[in-house]
């Protein structure tokens, strides 16, 4: 026993987990950046209702990216094993289906959104400018859904080839060309949320081209011919499992969509200030995220590689070789914030009473980062492995056995501050997922079931 334990742990692939991690958490790192240089224009050179329409229509921008995310974490997951095994024409096939998928998908929401943002639109904004407003920004940025849904296939090939430098490159290329048009489109010319919409839709596109420049520049020679065989009858096999694998997937984001909704729906109830001091709280989250997302997706390429090899010792050396940093990156967070909490609002608002609302609640963000490290090292590693079904579950269990339940004994027994009790549920329900997918890796490993999945992997 203490000789494989030896084993285990001897020489963790610490260094490979770097070299994986840090583009990663660049390139996240990058993605606030646009939103920030949106709101300083449209804040300088337009005017509120411009800008209340740009976050208006940016709520179902940003719906349809989490939700059809699953085209980049499920062609990692396959194209990650399958290249792990060896089986090129797999992993092509694979891309050749993620690619269809991309463009089917993406053409239905171009001709769908005609119909659908109106009806959105009816819903999410009163009748009037803003409406008006958010529905041409929401529409022109939607005529790109089949550039983002392509790129999200690219860089999930790159990330199961374990190659995440390509990716920052590609988030380099869109975010630097969305700031210069940005600058001109809105300072430059006036246009207003329009001209925003017009400078994200123009980046798409630009990013999917050098997107399948590096790809074809990065393809070895066997991929490459792979790629010109069309393979007919082997690429319209398949499509159960792949659809199993990205079904779950979709379901378990859609589950974490409808709770961090539900979260920014409750603040609003509980008051204005407490609803802009979580949107205010919720970065501080999301930036903590961006780091922690690294070693997940570094999780992601190196656990999907070894259960493509069948090595289920490297399997679970390289998930110790991210666990690690991810956990320590979790703990530099909660030791950032408990020393700086004061400064970090004051960058973030100066409105008096919103200040004081977040001071108020900062203590649950202080403790969030260290709750959530597991959380996000398991997605990687359950999304590598090709095991979406306990990710689902998981997610499920956190949100209805802990969210809910919490935040109901809070309202109806604790009695102390609403936006306490809505801030101890979503502190718990990070918590839980990262317990519950630690019980699922320790029941998985127990029975050996790692390689069940495997024959998603193959055509």
């Amino acid at each position: 026993m203490s000789s494989s334990r030896t084993e285990l742990l001897r020489g963790l692939p610490h260094r490979h987990a770097f070299s994986l991690a840090w583009p990663a958490i660049v390139a996240n790192v990058t993605v606030p950046l646009v939103g920030l240089v949106d709101t300083a224009m449209l804040g300088h050179f337009s005017d509120a209702t411009h800008l209340g329409a740009v976050a208006i229509g940016g709520t179902v921008i940003g719906a349809v990216g989490w939700l059809l995310n699953f085209l980049r974490t499920g062609t990692t997951s396959v194209v990650g094993r399958a290249l792990g095994g060896g089986r090129i024409a797999d992993a092509v096939t694979h891309l050749q289906r993620s690619v269809l998928m991309a463009v089917g998908l993406g053409g239905a929401i171009v001709a769908l959104q005609w119909v659908a943002i109106p009806l959105l639109m009816g819903v999410l904004a009163p009748a009037g400018d803003v409406r008006d407003l958010a529905s041409g920004y929401a529409l022109i940025r939607l005529l790109a859904a089949p550039a983002t849904l392509l790129t999200l296939v690219a860089n999930g090939w790159f990330v199961g080839a374990g190659d995440t430098r390509r990716p920052l490159a590609v988030v380099a290329t869109v975010n630097a060309l969305n700031i210069g048009l940005d600058v001109a489109f809105v300072a430059g010319l006036g246009w207003g949320s329009a001209g925003a919409a017009a400078a994200s839709a123009i980046a798409e596109w630009a990013g999917v081209v050098v997107a399948a420049l590096l790809w074809w520049r990065a393809a070895p020679a066997t991929v490459r011919a792979a790629v010109r065989t069309w393979r007919g009858k082997g690429l319209r096999a398949g499509w159960g499992r792949v659809v199993s694998l990205n079904g779950w997937l979709f379901g378990r984001t859609a589950v974490l969509y409808m709770v961090l909704t539900f979260v920014t729906a409750y603040a609003a109830r509980v008051g204005e200030d407490v609803l802009a001091a979580t949107s205010v709280l919720m970065q501080f989250m999301l930036l903590a995220s961006y780091a922690q997302d690294g070693y997940a997706h570094a999780a992601e390429a190196m656990s999907s590689r070894e259960i493509g090899r069948r090595d289920i010792v490297g399997f679970h050396r390289a998930n110790l070789a991210a666990a690690l940093p991810a956990v320590a990156i979790g703990a530099v967070f909660t030791l950032l914030y408990l020393a700086a909490r004061d400064p970090l609002i004051a960058v973030m608002t100066d409105l008096p009473a919103v200040s004081a609302s977040a001071r108020e609640y900062f203590p649950w963000v202080i403790v969030l980062p260290l709750f959530s490290s597991l959380a996000y090292l398991f997605d990687g590693v359950f999304l590598g492995s090709g095991h979406t079904r306990a990710m689902f579950v998981t997610m499920v269990l956190s949100a209805v056995v802990v969210f809910f339940p919490v935040l109901a004994i809070g309202a109806l027994w604790i009695g102390d501050d609403r936006g306490h009790d809505l801030w101890r549920a979503f502190l718990l329900f990070n918590g839980a997922r990262g317990l519950f997918l630690a019980l699922a890796y320790w029941r998985t490993t127990v029975r050996g079931g790692w390689l069940e999945n495997e024959a998603v992997a193959s055509t």
